[in-house]
């Protein structure tokens, strides 16, 4: 996949995506295991792109089929799996595994969480008191 194929998709693309999983963990009976099976999510490709499956649909039924969650180009590419490295000659996997860069999949995926998080800030995720009235420190909290 081309090195530029994200930055085509734009920063406010992923905000939108961002919005949109934001509701759907905001609107789970379990907020903070949905978030958590969220960020969870991320280390696997398979387990990312099956939970996307699976939050694609409840959005497509919570708008009553009006919208879909992301478009197929934005699934392709948060699914891209890291490239596989053959090992070399006397090593074993898992010596090559520590070695993975990080894809343009993983970076998009990373930045869809960023987002997720901006998102899930303008909402009322039920802060404990003593969080409540944590600074501001360059307008943000």
């Amino acid at each position: 996949m081309a090195m530029n194929m994200w930055q085509d998709q734009g920063v406010d693309q992923f905000r939108e995506i961002a919005i949109r999983l934001a509701s759907i963990i905001q609107n789970s009976l379990d907020r903070s295991g949905a978030m958590t099976q969220f960020t969870d999510a991320f280390g696997n490709v398979e387990s990312f792109t099956d939970l996307m499956i699976e939050y694609s649909g409840r959005w497509f039924t919570e708008t009553g089929g009006r919208s879909t969650l992301m478009g197929p180009e934005m699934f392709w590419m948060l699914s891209e799996p890291a490239p596989r490295r053959s090992p070399a000659a006397g090593m074993r996997i898992h010596d090559v595994a520590g070695e993975s860069e990080s894809t343009s999949g993983h970076r998009a995926r990373k930045l869809l969480l960023i987002c997720v998080f901006e998102a899930l800030t303008h909402t009322q995720w039920g802060v404990p008191d003593s969080l409540s009235e944590h600074p501001m420190v360059n307008g943000m909290a």
